[in-house]
């Protein structure tokens, strides 16, 4: 519960200093952080690996697709921006909130790895059929290095220290948790980012604006219901997450690069949504693993 009430307080403090947009320097370093953190306790291997993933994966592009063509017959835009967000791959961060609920980090960057790679295939492929645009050399590459650099460093980095950091390891597992700090954060400047945006930046009626968060919030729903049931026996946290919890960030920048302002407000929307999403989902596995444990064991 209490660190559901953080998130929420990063959120409400985000949406009322919108000056925290100019801080949206920090979100990748503090999320680089984080990761490594998370992968300290994370051993790369097969048993990282499941071919739930490989259908999530799969799925990224039959959602998107059918998200667009609805949200087409309404405006263009709201085509678009539903398109991203259907196509968006795992967040980077869904290691650490794993870790928050004491589920499975490790099947979480499996599954960032899978969707990445499905996204990095995908995206090159739909952009020119469905928006006419075209992706050149430079920027698949300045792509790939922002997914690759904002995950594998911190991967590499935190497999190391966990082969060879010995008293050093034993130090960063103690301070591990306060990174929490860290996340709060980049909650609260992205959703100032958010606010900024709303108050400054959009023309965009109000009328639109409902119509996106109501689209939005429904995408947000399915992708985590569809998720916990797509998932190995006894992993649905980990399910949700990784078809839920979306890469934002890669949503913006392709919608800032490659067609215009006006869509990024579905990934802003949906950075808000899932966070409060997550918050009171935190609530609920908290709920759930307490009731586990109050059980008493009866032996046959």
């Amino acid at each position: 519960m209490g660190k559901s009430l953080l998130i929420l307080a990063a959120l409400g403090v985000g949406l009322l200093l919108p000056a925290l947009d100019d801080y949206t320097c920090t979100l990748r370093p503090f999320l680089m952080i984080l990761l490594f953190f998370s992968f300290l306790d994370v051993r790369i291997d097969r048993s990282i690996f499941a071919w739930q993933q490989a259908a999530v994966a799969l799925l990224l592009p039959v959602i998107g697709l059918f998200v667009y063509y609805l949200g087409n017959m309404y405006t263009a835009e709201l085509g678009w921006t539903l398109l991203l967000m259907g196509l968006a791959p795992t967040a980077v961060i869904t290691p650490v909130l794993a870790g928050l609920m004491q589920r499975r980090a490790g099947y979480m960057v499996g599954a960032i790895i899978v969707t990445h790679l499905s996204f990095a295939l995908v995206v090159p492929l739909a952009l020119p059929a469905v928006l006419g645009v075209d992706l050149s050399w430079r920027s698949l590459g300045e792509l790939v290095y922002t997914i690759g650099s904002t995950v594998a460093g911190p991967l590499v980095l935190g497999q190391l220290t966990r082969r060879y950091g010995g008293r050093v390891l034993a130090g960063l597992r103690r301070i591990g948790p306060y990174a929490f700090a860290l996340f709060l954060s980049n909650i609260a400047v992205a959703s100032g980012s958010l606010s900024h945006y709303l108050r400054y930046e959009s023309q965009v009626p109000w009328q639109f604006v409902a119509i996106t968060a109501a689209c939005i919030g429904g995408l947000l729903l399915i992708n985590f219901a569809i998720g916990s049931r797509l998932t190995p026996p006894g992993h649905r946290v980990e399910g949700s997450l990784a078809l839920g919890r979306k890469n934002t960030m890669l949503s913006i920048w392709i919608a800032l690069e490659y067609i215009n302002p006006l869509v990024v407000l579905g990934p802003m929307l949906y950075i808000l949504m899932q966070n409060i999403f997550v918050a009171v989902q935190i609530v609920f596995v908290e709920r759930h693993d307490k009731r586990l444990k109050a059980v008493p064991f009866q032996s046959e």
